[in-house]
């Protein structure tokens, strides 16, 4: 029986990304997977900043993956193509950053604006519009492993 199911979201494992030939060094975010195949094998796609890059199959196992959690964007881990968020709830996407400057569109993407400081767009009240987060269902085995415990030493509150 296979860990993880049609439509979850996984990523590869570190030190596993190089086990699959097609994706070799292709850049990619995470997987959804598509098919289970009887030997244990999924059918998945790739996607990179939400984009689609391709489907791939027969090569990556339970072995080699694990559930994706999307990372949490900070302001020293800004970068081009994030949104930043105005009080009013306008949004802009970040262009450029260059240390703690940020060059950032109009409220229409296609639109440059202008240059601020990391710290002047907080001032004002500016947010990071976060990556939403789907309902994380995990078993005691998957926690346990995520956590390098056994499953019997795991006490969840």
């Amino acid at each position: 029986m296979t860990q993880f199911k049609v439509n979850d979201k996984v990523t590869v494992k570190a030190g596993c990304e190089h086990e699959c030939a097609v994706l070799g060094d292709e850049v990619f975010d995470y997987l959804i997977i598509n098919k289970i195949y009887d030997n244990g094998v999924y059918n998945y796609t790739a996607y990179h900043g939400g984009e689609k890059i391709n489907n791939y199959y027969n090569y990556y196992t339970d072995d080699h993956l694990e559930l994706y959690i999307a990372p949490v964007i900070t302001w020293d881990t800004l970068k081009w193509k994030d949104v930043v968020v105005n009080k009013n709830g306008n949004e802009r996407m970040v262009l450029l950053v260059g240390n703690d400057a940020v060059f950032l569109s109009d409220t229409d993407f296609n639109v440059t604006n202008t240059w601020y400081l990391k710290k002047e767009l907080q001032t004002y009240g500016y947010t990071i519009k976060q990556s939403p987060v789907d309902k994380l269902e995990l078993t005691l085995e998957q926690v346990a492993e995520k956590f390098g415990v056994e499953v019997g030493n795991l006490k969840i509150k």
